[in-house]
């Protein structure tokens, strides 16, 4: 059982590096014979060189692959940029809210336009308030949806069905046909 003295003088180098040395690749000096230290040291200068490792102890190859997986994937993305293929999230976002408060807008104007139209067209009175009340009712149900469930419906889907027979009543009120 050789010292690190002993094993510095054997291997030429000084003995921090073979206590260096020993912690890195977790070796027992004690319980190895010198040869065996030897050989062991041999094959971590091949490692190092080979560059499959390095000082600190990280596997060179697969970090390199790592490496060239993520420039490929960089490169794949440069390249569905260019072709237009990706979509700025932001963008679509911004443009996707502007829809969604445009939408609102002419709902929310719709009940005073049907009651005007109504009115003139067929002389039947609605209460505006009944028809904002139905509108609310829509927004609040679309507000709620939820892309996540598994259907992508709003907490309240079974509303809906519901609102296909408000429907109905408001066109009978109005001595319409269903729109359906």
């Amino acid at each position: 059982m050789p010292t690190q003295q002993q094993i510095a003088d054997h291997l030429d180098l000084d003995q921090s590096a073979v206590s260096r040395f020993v912690d890195k690749v977790q070796l027992d000096y004690r319980a190895v014979s010198i040869d065996e230290i030897r050989i062991t040291y041999i094959r971590h200068l091949r490692e190092v060189a080979a560059g499959r490792s390095s000082e600190t102890g990280i596997d060179l190859v697969a970090e390199r692959a790592m490496t060239e997986r993520v420039d490929r994937e960089i490169k794949l993305l440069t390249l569905a940029e260019k072709k237009g293929q990706l979509v700025n999230a932001a963008q679509l976002e911004q443009a996707y809210g502007l829809m969604v408060g445009a939408f609102q807008t002419e709902l929310l104007s719709l009940s005073d336009k049907l009651v005007q139209e109504l009115r003139t067209l067929y002389g039947v009175e609605v209460d505006v308030e009944w028809l904002n009340e139905h509108i609310y009712g829509c927004l609040e149900q679309l507000s709620e949806y939820d892309p996540d469930s598994p259907r992508g419906d709003s907490p309240d889907s079974e509303d809906a069905a519901s609102a296909g027979a408000d429907c109905e009543r408001v066109h009978r009120a109005a001595g319409l046909g269903c729109l359906h």
